[in-house]
């Protein structure tokens, strides 16, 4: 590892976890700074590709690799989103999946240093004379997973990506690793249907917690829904069905963008999404003043 770009690495890490745990989703955060060898053998791949580095042309841009598995497939997206708001990004490459090819669908995403990150990646240049701090891009790399995904990219990356040479003559091999991961795309696809599903039937069942965790797919902490709540939707349970058909992506935006600092628990759910979407009036009577106010 390069002395001083771990510091950069690890003030990346802490900022996205600020923003992903704010709103709770289930997820695991993987980084690394590459090595002076890893560093070496991107440059001399690329050469024999024809594809040089160099100061004027195109320069490394994954120095730093930040990868952020989900545990739903939707989060993906979602994640993007929030970050976005958190990071400059300079370019991406979000694969648009072609129902004719099994060919694995990157999320991967180009962002440039903040300024502090900048300075110190910029002493470090400075502090160490080596020729390949020239092609070296102030930027780090965000690859979006999900975590049914990640264990095929690592070894799509180890045995394939890096012995490509291994696999031209055998296009049938690589078809089928390539089908393997359209499986575990059509998993991903049936997790969350799964889930879905599951609330629905906590719906139809007036298992209001049960609705709440399988719709909303959080990290909550462990308490029970306040008693009040619960006997607002046994009154009215066409309250639990407009819980149940809030667009969760949309909800967890507003609630990002509202920077609310309260512990994620059920009941706080259930308060925010009729603050800011559903407006019944006997949710909004017990909800605590502190929510109210802030809002």
């Amino acid at each position: 590892m390069i002395p001083g770009l771990s510091l950069v690495e690890k003030n990346i890490c802490e900022r996205i976890r600020l923003e992903l745990d704010s709103v709770g989703l289930l997820y695991r955060l993987f980084s690394r700074c590459k090595d002076e060898r890893s560093i070496k053998d991107k440059i001399e791949r690329k050469k024999e590709k024809g594809q040089p580095y160099s100061p004027q042309g195109k320069l490394i841009q994954d120095i730093i690799g930040i990868r952020i598995v989900t545990y739903f497939r939707d989060d993906v997206d979602l994640v993007a989103q929030i970050l976005r708001d958190k990071f400059f990004f300079v370019d991406s490459e979000i694969d648009t999946p072609d129902p004719t090819v099994f060919k694995p669908k990157r999320t991967n995403i180009i962002c440039r240093f903040d300024d502090g990150q900048d300075e110190t990646f910029q002493e470090v240049k400075s502090t160490f004379d080596k020729d390949y701090f020239l092609v070296m891009d102030n930027t780090f790399e965000l690859q979006l997973r999900t975590i049914l995904s990640e264990g095929w990219h690592e070894i799509d990356h180890s045995l394939r990506y890096k012995s490509q040479a291994d696999w031209l003559d055998y296009p049938e091999n690589e078809r089928l690793l390539n089908g393997i991961y359209a499986s575990l795309e059509t998993n991903d696809i049936a997790l969350k249907n799964l889930f879905n599903e599951l609330s629905y039937k906590h719906f139809k069942n007036r298992n209001w917690e049960g609705l709440i965790k399988n719709k909303f797919r959080l990290r909550f902490q462990i308490t029970s829904l306040d008693q009040s709540l619960i006997d607002i939707f046994n009154d009215k349970p066409e309250l639990g069905k407009a819980l149940y058909k809030i667009e969760r992506e949309e909800l967890l935006l507003q609630i990002y963008r509202s920077k609310l600092n309260f512990p994620l628990q059920l009941s706080t759910l259930v308060y925010l999404a009729n603050a800011l979407i559903i407006k019944d009036k006997d949710i909004l009577e017990v909800t605590p003043s502190r929510i109210k106010d802030f809002l």
